[in-house]
């Protein structure tokens, strides 16, 4: 039995890093044709709408996906059929208000920023928030049920939608950021239905008001740290536009994406290893546990470490041919993102660890002090180095919560 649940682990992975691997190359080529086809200042107002876009992913898996593995482990199909039709139509509710708020809140800012067309970059926004939000849900419906071949079928017609999408744009000279999330919130619609995931409106079960309020206890303490995890990770793109320029959001962004297949790896693992965990915490498995958080640590490190040293040896021939030279301070960089990256990609798998044995209330005050201490810092480092400063901020954050959180796993484990 232990072996066909180690072999069938190492399969989900496999196939979510297929998937993963398959985003990555997406997002890989669609920044770069931004880099060369656009503007450094279009490319940085890009960049943050979509970090905001990101704000709302971050949303509704606190309220959402982490509450839901925590309430389905451990029950019957039955129960589990019943909390699911329940989440499905609290997410759908909870995904359409966020879509309206965050549209308003864009069109503002850019109507704020004297950028162009700020009513229609927010209605497209709204879109593709909604639509990328149900698209999300289906994903973690599928990772729950260890049906990773849907996640990769989905991820595949939108990957395909994006890319008809932009040759279309580039057809006809549309390659704008209103444009972008248009194609954005058609190819997430079209890869649901396409993939036959779209979900189906769901009818309240005579527990829905008792399963909202157990996601909402799990979720509420979730919330507030996903938004300043969130912060922590974006806020450097707002306040680098604030003091440095538009032009200097790009190059930090044009460096990051050129590292992002380690986010998106661990983000793969991340995916599969959270069901997994819910089931070790749930049947006490405490050898297992620490064995499954051992080799995965040891997994994503290494992977950050090769893929960074393979970047850097390819560096002079992308910065000819792909960056065309248009981003000069984006070499020295690299390295900075490296090790950011792979303190980043140990300490995840500690906060996964922890959201398995529902220690929300913990990872809420961690996220408030690394939130404290990311503000401190980015103005610290970046009046003293510019921008490298900022990366050296997140850094050092970075560490900061590492410590803090793999020092409540050891502490857990001792318990």
């Amino acid at each position: 039995m232990h072996t066909f649940h180690s072999s069938r682990v190492v399969g989900q992975t496999f196939l979510s890093l297929c998937d993963q691997a398959w985003l990555s190359a997406l997002n890989l080529v669609l920044g770069l044709a931004l880099i060369r086809l656009v503007s450094k200042e279009a490319y940085g107002v890009y960049s943050q709408v979509f970090a905001a876009g990101l704000l709302a992913t971050s949303v509704l898996e606190a309220l959402i996906s982490n509450p839901l593995v925590n309430l389905v482990s451990g029950h019957d199909a039955a129960r589990r059929a019943r909390v699911l039709a329940d989440m499905s139509r609290y997410q759908g509710r909870i995904t359409t208000v966020l879509a309206v708020l965050l549209a308003l809140l864009c069109a503002w800012a850019l109507w704020a920023t004297r950028q162009p067309h700020p009513v229609l970059v927010g209605l497209v926004f709204g879109a593709f928030i909604k639509a990328n939000g149900q698209r999300e849900y289906a994903r973690s419906l599928a990772f729950l049920h260890f049906q990773t071949h849907r996640v990769l079928a989905l991820d595949c017609w939108y990957g395909g939608g994006v890319l008809l999408g932009l040759l279309l744009l580039l057809a006809l000279s549309a390659l704008d950021v209103a444009g972008i999330f248009a194609v954005f919130a058609a190819a997430n619609a079209g890869a649901l239905l396409l993939s036959g995931q779209w979900a189906a409106k769901q009818a309240a079960q005579h527990d829905y008001a008792d399963t909202v309020h157990q996601a909402w206890r799990r979720g509420r303490l979730g919330l507030p740290g996903a938004g300043l995890a969130w912060g922590g990770n974006y806020s450097y793109l707002y306040l680098a536009a604030a003091w440095l320029g538009a032009t200097a959001v790009a190059e930090l962004t044009a460096s990051r994406l050129l590292l992002m297949p380690i986010s998106l790896c661990v983000v793969a693992w991340s995916r599969v290893a959270r069901p997994h965990l819910g089931n070790l915490v749930a049947e006490g498995g405490g050898g297992r546990l620490r064995r499954f958080l051992l080799v995965s640590v040891a997994g994503l490190l290494g992977l950050s470490v090769l893929y960074t040293l393979a970047l850097l040896l390819a560096f002079p021939w992308l910065k000819v041919h792909v960056l065309a030279s248009k981003y000069d301070a984006v070499g020295p960089l690299l390295i900075l993102w490296g090790i950011y990256f792979a303190v980043y990609s140990v300490r995840r798998v500690g906060t996964d660890a922890l959201l398995g044995r529902d220690r929300y209330g913990f990872m809420l005050v961690e996220s408030v002090l690394s939130f404290s201490a990311i503000l401190l810092m980015l103005k610290l480092a970046v009046g003293r180095y510019g921008l490298p400063g900022a990366i050296i901020a997140m850094i050092a954050v970075e560490i900061f919560s590492f410590i803090l959180t793999w020092g409540m796993v050891w502490r857990q484990r001792e318990a």
